[in-house]
C-alpha cells in the first residue's frame, strides 16, 4: 500500500495546534496508507515526522477554517487525483472528534500539576492577547459572570491562566476578587493540565480552554456561549457538545469583541447581560 504523508501547517497556539493535529488524524483515518507529518507540538513531545523529499506532487490542499467535506477529500484518493495531503486550518467542530481517541493523544498523566477538587471552582482567564480587541471573536469575560457563578456555586474560586500580566484587566480582576487563590504562574501544558484536573470549571473562550474542559474530568463545565462559542456569530464553528450533563451554558451579550472604551466600562460595570440557557435554546 502506498503511503500517504498528511502534511500539517501549524497554527497559532498550543489549542490550535492541537486541533490540527486531531484533524490531521481524522484524514490519515480517511485515507488508505495516511500518516500525519510536520506536527509541531513540542508541549507534548510529539515528534515532528518530516515529509517525504516529493510530498508536493500532486498534493491536496485541504484548506480554510472549520468545515470540510471529508468525502470529498477521501475520493480524491480513491480516484488516484492525489498522492499527499497540505492541512492549513482549523477544523474546529465537535462531529470530527471522539474524545477518547483525543485524549490518547495528548496524555498528560506524567505533568506535575495542582488538583483542585470539590470545594473549588476553577476559572480560566483568557486576557494577554486578546485585550487590544485584535480579533473580535475571542473576547475576556465581565466580572459579574464571574461573580454570579462564585456566588452560585458556594466554592472558593480559583484563577489559573493570564493572570500574572501586568494589564488593567489583570489588576481589575485582584481587586474585585480579593479572597480568591491565584493559581502560580506555569507553562502552558500545566495550565491546561491544572484545568483537566479539576472538578468544577469555568471556561473561557478559545481552543486551548474548550480542550482541556471538554478532556478534563470535572462534574461541572460552565461554558460561555460567546465570541467563537456562539453559533449566531461563529456558525461555522461547533464545540457545544450536545448530552454532556458535565456542561452548563451561558449566553453572554457581548457581540464584537472591539476592547473600545465603552466595551470596557461596561464589562467593568456589571452592564452586560448573560443568562444561562438549554442547548436547544442556543440552536433556535
Amino acid at each position: 500500500m502506498r503511503r500517504v504523508p498528511i502534511v500539517m501547517r501549524p497554527l497559532g497556539g498550543m489549542g490550535n495546534r492541537m486541533f490540527q493535529y486531531m484533524f490531521s488524524h481524522v484524514l490519515a483515518r480517511r485515507i488508505p496508507g495516511g500518516y500525519v507529518c510536520n506536527a509541531h507540538l513540542p508541549e507534548w513531545s510529539i515528534a515532528r515526522l518530516r515529509p517525504p523529499l516529493l510530498w508536493r506532487y500532486r498534493a491536496l490542499r485541504v484548506e480554510g477554517y472549520h468545515r470540510y467535506d471529508l468525502d470529498a477529500i477521501a475520493a480524491a484518493f480513491s480516484e488516484k487525483r492525489a498522492r499527499s495531503i497540505l492541512f492549513k486550518g482549523f477544523a474546529q467542530r465537535l462531529g470530527y472528534y471522539d474524545r477518547a481517541e483525543v485524549s490518547r493523544f495528548f496524555d498528560g498523566r506524567a505533568v506535575e500539576a495542582p488538583t483542585y477538587g470539590d470545594e473549588f471552582l476553577v476559572i480560566h482567564v483568557r486576557a494577554g492577547d486578546i485585550l487590544d480587541g485584535s480579533h473580535r471573536n475571542y473576547c475576556p469575560m465581565p466580572f459579574a459572570f464571574y461573580d454570579t457563578l462564585i456566588r452560585d456555586s458556594g466554592r472558593k474560586p480559583v484563577f489559573v491562566g493570564q493572570v500574572h500580566d501586568d494589564n488593567d484587566y489583570c489588576r481589575r480582576l485582584r481587586q474585585r476578587f480579593p479572597d480568591a487563590a491565584f493559581a502560580p504562574k506555569a507553562s502552558p501544558l500545566t495550565d491546561f493540565e491544572t484545568l483537566r484536573r479539576a472538578s468544577h470549571l469555568v471556561a473561557s473562550v478559545g481552543s486551548f480552554s474548550w480542550l482541556a474542559c471538554w478532556l478534563s474530568s470535572a462534574r461541572t463545565i460552565h461554558m460561555p456561549v460567546a465570541g467563537i462559542f456562539d453559533p449566531a456569530i461563529r456558525p461555522d464553528v461547533d464545540l457545544l457538545p450536545p448530552g454532556d450533563a458535565r456542561y452548563r451554558f451561558h449566553q453572554l451579550d457581548i457581540g464584537d469583541w472591539t476592547a473600545s472604551a465603552e466595551q470596557l466600562a461596561a464589562f467593568y460595570g456589571d452592564a452586560i447581560a448573560f443568562r444561562q440557557v438549554e442547548l436547544r435554546q442556543i440552536a433556535q
